[in-house]
């Protein structure tokens, strides 16, 4: 039997991708798996139609095709996900990284440097957000926190990927730890737990712990939010990841007790990011 082509493969996988949410074009994503399988660019795979990849590499994909139908993410097959320009360790542990999540180190990098030393990053994950920030800015030391051991031995090892050192704690939020912190940044879940089954199937593989926020989403934020002031230095400043329709209700929460500055905007308008400061 004669070994398939790209262009064979290319067709096999647009057609059993299913066309739904999480995979607007199959062909595209099929592109990708196969580039990803090859260890070869997106570009060599669309322009080289007739190359013919090894029987490993044509197995590698067709697996993945299978996975990817029964809606497993793209950045659990191939274990990595890019995160501000790097590639970041990533499996059923922990949350994928979002491009969302980027307005939060967008946010921090426009500080002034000089008045940001110490870093505490609660909810880890993956460890994107704490590995990225000490790798752009190396005079920040920057703790992080979550409360589970697999999630932190992730974010361990993408840390020790990037070269970095960060402090990683085991506790729920910030309870083992005293500060102060110049800069607190965290992406806790914020989903209400009725939406949970309405997720896209490949956000529903994610830990239901990095999702699930509660009846209203915001049971974790709003903990945090309330411990702000004893986390934070005077003029330290919090960045806080949220849903759509929550960044009124955190602005409640934070009371008199924080002060409150207009939230970041993700590119659908949705209030992303919260930015509060200790008065």
């Amino acid at each position: 039997m004669d070994r398939p082509t790209v262009a064979a493969l290319l067709t096999e996988g647009a057609a059993e991708l299913p066309r739904r949410e999480g995979i607007p074009d199959p062909r595209r994503e099929a592109v990708w798996l196969l580039a990803r399988a090859w260890g070869r660019s997106e570009v060599t795979v669309r322009t080289d139609a007739a190359a013919v990849p090894p029987d490993v590499v044509v197995g590698r994909y067709r697996e993945w095709l299978r996975r990817r139908a029964a809606g497993e993410p793209a950045h659990h097959l191939t274990g990595s996900c890019p995160f501000w320009g790097r590639e970041f360790q990533v499996c059923p542990d922990v949350l994928v990284p979002r491009p969302e999540t980027e307005l939060i180190v967008e946010a921090a990098l426009a500080l002034e440097p000089g008045r940001v030393r110490r870093v505490l990053d609660v909810g880890t994950g993956s460890g994107c957000l704490a590995v990225t920030l000490v790798c752009e800015r190396p005079g920040w030391r920057v703790t992080a926190t979550d409360l589970s051991p697999r999630a932190l031995r992730v974010a361990a090892a993408n840390a020790r990927r990037h070269g970095v050192r960060v402090g990683f704690v085991r506790c729920d939020l910030a309870s083992a730890l005293t500060g102060p912190f110049d800069l607190v940044v965290a992406n806790l879940p914020y989903v209400p737990s009725a939406s949970l089954p309405d997720l896209p199937l490949e956000v529903r593989h994610d830990p239901v712990s990095a999702l699930d926020g509660g009846p209203n989403g915001l049971d974790l934020v709003s903990r945090l939010v309330k411990d702000l002031p004893r986390l934070l230095a005077p003029a330290g400043q919090a960045l806080l990841e949220v849903g759509a329709g929550q960044a009124e209700r955190v602005r409640v929460v934070a009371g008199e007790v924080l002060a409150w500055e207009k939230p970041v905007n993700d590119l659908g308008g949705v209030h992303r990011v919260v930015r509060l400061h200790r008065q």
